[in-house]
């Protein structure tokens, strides 16, 4: 199997931009993972940022906490 793009971290932080972007793009990947896509051949590391895109979106306009795994051994609020 090909190695995923997104990299579990050891440690992000809760509401920071980046490592909430980071996580959607994650989790996103996970779901491909798990249907069979493989990293390179299926989608890019910018296909996996434009599908969080609508998340980040969602999350930033209505304030609302979504759940979602981090890529990271701690996370803090």
């Amino acid at each position: 199997m090909t190695k995923p793009f997104i990299q579990k971290l050891d440690i992000m932080e809760a509401g920071n931009f980046i490592d909430e972007l980071l996580t959607i793009a994650y989790n996103i990947e996970e779901s491909l993972l798990h249907s069979g896509a493989e990293p390179g051949k299926d989608y890019t590391r910018l296909d996996l940022f434009k599908m969080a895109e609508p998340y980040m979106l969602f999350m930033l306009n209505d304030g609302k906490k979504m759940e979602y795994a981090y890529p990271s051994k701690k996370v803090y609020d």
